[in-house]
């Protein structure tokens, strides 16, 4: 078991020094920093569940909560720090998914 741990160290100090692992660490810190593009994301949060709210109760969804999420959501496009985080994210999640393929199938060379 100490010999796995091991290995598990060493892999998780090798996706450390990735440079998608270091972006995407990067971008997370710039969006917690970034008051405007985490505002953004509370209003598309929020407007969200507005709208999941009124179909769970199977009430009409109001033109204006149409709009205001269209909104919202073209904001969080234009938002170069959520841009940037959005795309390190997809970077990183890739990263893992090929890190987790290997270690799931050893014998594949993934």
């Amino acid at each position: 078991m100490d010999a796995i741990l091991e290995l598990a160290r060493r892999l998780g100090k090798q996706i450390a020094e990735d440079p998608r692992a270091k972006t995407f660490h990067q971008a997370q810190a710039d969006l917690n920093q970034n008051t405007d593009a985490q505002q953004l994301l509370k209003s598309f949060n929020e407007q969200i569940q507005r709208v999941q709210s009124l179909e769970e109760e199977h009430k009409p969804i109001e033109p204006e909560d149409k709009r205001k999420l269209a909104e919202t959501q073209q904001q969080i496009s234009g938002n170069a720090c959520l841009s940037a985080y959005a795309k390190a994210q997809a970077d990183y999640v890739e990263l893992m998914q090929h890190v987790s393929a290997a270690v799931e199938n050893p014998g594949n060379g993934a």
